[in-house]
């Protein structure tokens, strides 16, 4: 009996673990070595960037149940942190953290900052970026205060990893909801 219990525990957790949807990350490594001279001494610095790109596997709902199936383009999310190592260790010290995000209206880049993250935005790839508002995290686990350039309300993560805001638009006089998506 108590090895039939066990191959039931078995069976029920290899069922939970296969229901994760499967992700497709795609990371490139860029090291730079700088050196800087001075008066007496030559000191070497290292710069890491990591870009990490994740998307889900979508298929296409048509070939449901065939062998090989297409592919949908699914909703990507790209994530660039820098590191420098500037000491005498070999450890990288974080530098920067970077999301890029995607609306109707162009790109955006959420950079933390000493109390959250600040939203930049940008028309198109190598345009300069322009911040558009900061946000704070609230006693709310998961919530933050954003306070922007256009709208100012809360915003938080959905399940997806999208940036959610809600805001009060004084010409409509009504709640407006704008979504930041992953890309």
């Amino acid at each position: 009996m108590k090895h039939v219990i066990y191959i039931c525990l078995f069976l029920f957790a290899g069922t939970v673990f296969a229901q994760q949807k499967p992700k497709e990350v795609k990371e490139e490594v860029e090291v730079k070595t700088v050196k800087v001279k001075d008066n007496e001494k030559t000191t070497e610095n290292k710069v890491k960037v990591v870009t990490r790109e994740t998307s889900d596997v979508e298929l296409d709902e048509n070939d449901k149940n065939k062998t090989n199936q297409n592919r949908v383009p699914g909703t990507t999310k790209v994530e660039k942190k820098t590191y420098v190592d500037n000491d005498a260790s070999d450890k990288y010290n974080i530098l920067t953290t970077e999301t890029y995000y995607r609306m109707d209206d162009g790109n955006y880049v959420f950079s933390p900052s000493e109390q959250g993250f600040q939203i930049s935005h940008t028309k198109g790839d190598n345009q300069p970026q322009n911040i558009i508002g900061k946000s704070w995290p609230t006693s709310l686990k998961g919530y933050y205060i954003v306070d922007g350039a256009s709208q100012s309300g809360i915003g938080y993560f959905d399940q997806n990893g999208n940036f959610v805001t809600e805001y009060y638009n004084k010409a409509t006089k009504q709640v407006e909801v704008k979504t930041y998506l992953k890309k």
